[in-house]
């Protein structure tokens, strides 16, 4: 997690440089290259940026810079979706703390 320095003085260099015209996707490489994780350059993007979460989880995933992470968090995501239908399919209230039943294919 950034601390309160550290998010203060991103979300001023990131104003900053939207502030003087260079692109978004530059922006987001900048953060990048500066060693921020997708969770925090969303979060400096919506401080500086004015971007609600949707906005800001939207530019981060579309982004050039974050490319190469695009097919694992979807796959991600898709099973993640899964595993929630699977778990409210069933009557029993603990199945989502024990996982799938023995046998259970997913996909």
């Amino acid at each position: 997690m950034l601390k309160d320095q550290e998010f203060d003085a991103a979300v001023a260099a990131v104003s900053g440089r939207l502030a003087a015209g260079i692109p978004l996707n530059d922006v987001i490489a900048f953060l990048r290259a500066e060693g921020f994780n997708e969770i925090g350059s969303i979060r400096v993007l919506m401080h500086a940026a004015d971007l609600n979460l949707a906005e800001g989880k939207q530019a981060i995933d579309m982004s050039p810079a974050w490319q190469d992470r695009r097919e694992a968090n979807e796959a991600l995501r898709q099973g993640l979706w899964r595993a929630a239908l699977a778990t409210s399919e069933t009557d029993d209230p603990d199945a989502a703390h024990r996982g799938p039943s023995p046998g259970h294919e997913s996909g």
